[in-house]
């Protein structure tokens, strides 16, 4: 009586789960997994951006996820990335972005984008949206309370108004609405527990007493010159290992907090204010 070996018949099927296995991988790689909503989400989107040329590989006989600036989950297919930089386009923001729910980071940046910022850029919408950059446009308005992502830059627009008051309670990494034309209190973005590492206000028109602000620890970039801010520098400020600093074009007074990382700015990164003193500036008389 002759034995057969199991192995004899489980070898040929592990054979042939490898392959589909290999197989459904390289559908992934070459995005062949594009969902379909997205896929025509992303149409409706070059259109609304008038078919630029460069977006000449976005079409519906290539798969989504395979398109420029585009990425996907590997397993679900859904659009996770979408990147439309430095292109000069002139054109609102895409309404059809809103269908793409899956979305994690948006880079619309150095365009010539117009109008509003729309509510739907951020979390409500968008739940998983962590990173958003609209810089570089000419994007009018107030922000909207939504724009409470991670990771925010929407500098070097039009935009006017305060910041909403919904940013008080936001989480944020980095925010950046440098030259712009906001008002009121930016205050509401420090504070002793919040994770923030970047703040940039520079060239707006806010106005808050800077002495009463708690640094958040992680904070390591702090430019909030050319505004209206009043006050003192914290006397936190010396201890922070600081990469860049920048509280020039203010109306700050009193002594610089002196420490090994401020020492590293020079008087530009000071002056002019009304009464600053201490180095590098002139002595405190």
């Amino acid at each position: 009586m002759q034995l057969t070996s199991p192995c004899r018949h489980t070898m040929p099927f592990l054979v042939g789960v490898a392959v589909l296995v290999l197989a459904a991988a390289a559908a992934r790689a070459d995005g062949a997994l594009c969902d379909k909503s997205d896929k025509a989400a992303l149409l409706a989107v070059k259109s609304a951006l008038g078919n630029h040329p460069d977006l000449s590989g976005w079409n519906s006989t290539a798969p989504c996820c395979a398109w420029p600036g585009i990425s996907c989950d590997a397993t679900t297919g859904r659009v996770t990335e979408l990147t439309v930089f430095a292109l000069n386009i002139s054109a609102p923001v895409p309404a059809a972005i809103a269908n793409l729910t899956a979305l994690q980071t948006v880079n619309l940046a150095y365009n010539r984008l117009y109008g509003r910022i729309p509510a739907f850029l951020g979390p409500r919408a968008l739940p998983d949206l962590t990173f958003l950059r609209l810089d570089g446009n000419r994007l009018d308005g107030p922000i909207p309370p939504t724009a409470t992502v991670y990771d925010l830059s929407v500098a070097g627009n039009r935009l006017t108004g305060p910041l909403p008051a919904a940013f008080a309670g936001a989480e944020f990494g980095s925010v950046d609405v440098a030259d712009n034309q906001l008002t009121g209190d930016a205050s509401v973005l420090f504070g002793a527990g919040k994770r923030v590492n970047s703040v940039r206000l520079s060239r707006n028109r806010f106005a808050f007493d800077l002495g009463r602000v708690e640094l958040p620890g992680a904070l390591d970039i702090l430019a909030v010159d050319h505004n209206m801010i009043y006050g003192g520098i914290p006397a936190a400020a010396a201890a922070r290992r600081w990469l860049a600093f920048d509280v020039s074009y203010n109306n700050l007074c009193g002594p610089i907090p002196q420490g090994r990382y401020t020492h590293r700015f020079g008087p530009k990164h000071f002056a002019p204010n009304k009464c600053l003193c201490g180095r590098p500036l002139a002595p405190c008389g």
